[in-house]
């Protein structure tokens, strides 16, 4: 077995690149929110309310794809190289017709805003973003399959380079269409997801140029397609679970927008500024869980139990480590950032105390994303959903709307909610996975069934 440094070596070269990748991602969103709060804060409110129908389905679209990063990872860590490529022909069609589903979905945007008791005025401002929002999620869905697949077969540095390079054109993109300057029309919020429409196009040239001509297609598979709807059949079955398990998760916290949006619309800018500062600092975290995850679904594809539980408590250790540290950086730097995102007075001092307290929560919700994403690299595939029900369906929407309304802690209880609601899922995964690893242990001879 490889040292305790060697192996946190071989983690961190995994996970540098990634947390680059996942961070740009909420780069992009926070270029966004920035701007457009610059610009006015009502059209901020129109972006966050407008952007609820896309957010929700795209974390249940990342799920539904998850199923390739397991099983590239499994494969890859059991030699089975060229068997790669296959599982990437197999999930890009899947992952496009995804995205398909989700732009019907929100082109009833405004439907669904005003099914859950929205302003009108709000709902068709949001209306019209949901619908340019859901464009670029088939694009999205072709971007994050072929993503996933380079994680996977641990190559994640093109997928870090592509999203460095698309953050810099959405600052430009935003600059042109949200202000309307150079000749370009004045879109407001409008013309920031706009932009992200632009990167979306950018990225998927990119990533499968690079797949196309940087790989070796002999070694992975990748020059013989074989495309069925039997062959994706294991990439599915997971994504099923990772999907509804995600959705269960991302609905919980779009509910909040929405309770947001009964407070008022000071309520729902503060709330969506403290969201994209909680994220960024979450996607840091998240990139250790993605190494994490690789790891382990490596190692169990190999059959080495004892390294599917070192993998996962190592990478738990050092991604909370880590969070301790970022959580009480966002706690100092809370007015800061907060004055990033705003000028208007009301919601800039809401925020500031909003990022302040939900911090607590970072620890709890990388945590807890880690463990799920490892229960399913080793073929757990359903039990994080279970916990997931649990924990935002059962605890974290019904003490929101008590916290909220009947205990009248107002925008202060959206924080509440968070930490309450990321807390139950992190102690419930740590004792899913010692469950597991105690079942697994024991019995050195039984090889793992592979997912």
């Amino acid at each position: 077995m490889n040292s305790l440094t060697q192996d946190i070596k071989a983690l961190l070269n995994l996970a540098w690149p990634v947390v680059i990748s996942r961070t740009g991602i909420l780069t992009l969103g926070i270029v966004d929110t920035m701007m457009v709060g610059r610009y006015a804060s009502e059209h901020l409110a129109y972006l966050g309310i407008g952007m609820v129908p896309s957010n929700i389905f795209i974390l249940i679209m990342i799920g539904l794809l998850m199923g390739t990063s397991v099983v590239v990872s499994n494969r890859f860590g059991a030699g089975d190289y060229s068997k790669t490529g296959e599982v990437l022909w197999h999930a890009l069609p899947w992952g496009f017709a995804i995205g398909l589903i989700g732009f019907v979905f929100c082109y009833f945007g405004e439907f669904w805003l005003l099914l859950t008791g929205q302003d009108a005025v709000l709902a068709e401002k949001g209306g019209h973003i949901s619908i340019i929002a859901g464009l670029s999620l088939p694009l999205a869905a072709v971007h994050m399959t072929t993503g996933f697949f380079l994680e996977g077969i641990r190559n994640p540095r093109p997928g870090m380079v592509i999203m460095i390079i698309a953050n810099i054109i959405n600052i430009f993109a935003n600059y042109f269409l949200v202000y309307g300057v150079y000749g370009f029309p004045e879109m407001g919020a409008e013309g920031s997801i706009w932009a992200t429409f632009i990167v979306r196009c950018m990225q998927v040239v990119a990533i499968l140029s690079y797949v196309w001509f940087f790989l070796d297609h002999e070694k992975y598979g990748l020059k013989r397609p074989k495309i069925s709807w039997s062959g994706g059949r294991e990439l599915r079955r997971i994504g099923y679970a990772s999907g509804i398990s995600m959705g269960l998760e991302n609905g919980a916290f779009n509910a909040l927008v929405l309770f947001a949006g009964f407070l008022g619309t000071a309520a729902v800018a503060a709330h969506i500024i403290m969201i994209n500062v909680f994220a960024l600092f979450f996607m840091m975290g998240l990139g250790f869980g993605v190494a994490t995850a690789v790891s382990v679904g490596n190692a169990y594809g190999a059959g080495n139990m004892p390294l599917v539980a070192r993998w996962a408590w190592l990478g738990l250790s050092i991604q909370s480590l880590i969070m301790v540290v970022a959580g009480v950086l966002m706690w100092v730097t809370a007015q800061q950032a907060s004055a990033f995102f705003t000028n208007d007075p009301a919601v800039f001092t809401l925020a500031a105390a909003m990022i302040a307290w939900v911090s607590v929560a970072l620890v709890f919700d990388t945590g807890q994303s880690l463990l799920a994403m490892a229960l399913r690299a080793r073929g757990d595939t359903w039990a994080p959903t279970y916990i997931h029900f649990l924990a935002y369906g059962v605890v974290m929407i019904p003490l929101a709307y008590l916290l909220i309304f009947p205990l009248g802690r107002g925008a202060m209880g959206l924080a509440d909610s968070v930490i309450f609601g990321t807390f139950v899922p992190f102690m419930l995964v740590i004792w899913r996975y010692r469950q597991l690893d105690r079942r697994a242990l024991g019995a050195p001879s039984a090889a793992p069934a592979q997912s």
